[in-house]
């Protein structure tokens, strides 16, 4: 993920990533995920997981036009190999 960019991550944004990217190239867990995140965000949910990897994906596509977050079905996410 290599940009000239500054991103504005919020503080759930910037776990989710920071914990993707600790765990690159396994998938993470939805489990593992909202773990982590329960710390800062109120509405630890599997739907609010959804929506704040949503918007990371949307934030890191505008920095470098990428996708870099993949979906594994039934299990979490996973940094893309580039």
């Amino acid at each position: 993920m290599s940009g000239d960019k500054e991103l504005r991550l919020t503080k759930t944004e910037y776990a989710i990533l920071k914990t993707l990217l600790q765990n690159k190239p396994h998938v993470v867990t939805k489990s593992v995920l909202l773990d982590r995140i329960c710390a800062e965000t109120p509405d630890c949910t599997e739907n609010s997981l959804k929506i704040h990897v949503s918007n990371l994906r949307k934030k890191l596509r505008e920095a470098n036009g990428k996708d870099h977050i993949e979906s594994v079905w039934g299990i979490g996410f996973i940094l893309k190999s580039e």
